[in-house]
């Protein structure tokens, strides 16, 4: 076998796992996705505990894993902030897309802090707020990256970032379509019941977009020598 079919071999045509393994600021992004892993773990936990029935919800202890995940969504779009402005090349609606997501953590802060301070549940409509703004930034983020698909290999590696966003999205389509029940429409059990499934499937796909990112930035150690840029 000559020396350019084992290279070949090495190297398949139509790899569905084909990356560059220079991603610019992989270490930021990689450290953020598993701050945004951690930050969907405590939000699932909490509304674990608020919907709980036996024994009754604990609103102190809803509070401070509401308090713990929404430091780690603030530092996670910190650092997604200094990504976009300083680890790529800039772009508007990129930029705009994360500003948003901050401002969104910010209000994510104000409610289990004020519950902590109070001892019961704070004030449900700054959550709201903040996932509107999440979900406005999210959409903002899928405008930004239309250009980045391959179609043409929509199995590639270099799509995961695409297909994490999407499901981002997707997630917070569910938090805030459920939490806008939860706000407005009157407290009957059967809105209850998908109140409370839209919330913790809407957080368990956070963490799994957060995965994709992680998987996709991860270090280079971890990938094969094929994807490596010599």
């Amino acid at each position: 076998m000559s020396r350019a079919e084992r290279s070949a071999l090495i190297h398949p045509t139509y790899d569905t796992l084909d990356t560059r393994s220079e991603i610019p600021g992989r270490a930021c992004m990689w450290l953020l996705s598993w701050v945004f892993v951690g930050a969907s773990v405590g939000l699932t936990a909490e509304f674990i505990v608020i919907h709980q029935k036996t024994p009754p919800q604990d609103p102190q202890l809803a509070n401070f894993l509401g308090s713990l995940e929404a430091i780690l969504w603030l530092q996670g779009f910190i650092l997604l902030m200094y990504w976009s402005l300083y680890e790529v090349p800039f772009q508007f609606s990129s930029c705009l897309g994360t500003l948003l997501k901050l401002l969104a953590s910010v209000f994510f802060n104000l409610q289990p802090g004020s519950g902590l301070l109070n001892e019961e549940l704070g004030p449900l409509k700054f959550n709201f707020v903040g996932i509107c703004l999440f979900h406005t930034g999210n959409l903002v983020s899928c405008y930004a990256m239309q250009g980045l698909f391959d179609k043409k290999r929509p199995y590639a590696e270099s799509n995961l970032p695409v297909y994490g966003m999407w499901i981002y999205t997707l997630a917070t389509t569910f938090l805030v379509t459920a939490d806008g029940i939860d706000n407005y429409i009157p407290h009957e059990p059967s809105v209850q019941n998908f109140v409370k499934c839209g919330q913790i499937f809407g957080a368990v796909l956070l963490g799994v977009g957060s995965l994709i990112y992680a998987y996709w930035s991860r270090p280079k150690y971890y990938l094969p020598p094929y994807m490596l840029v010599n």
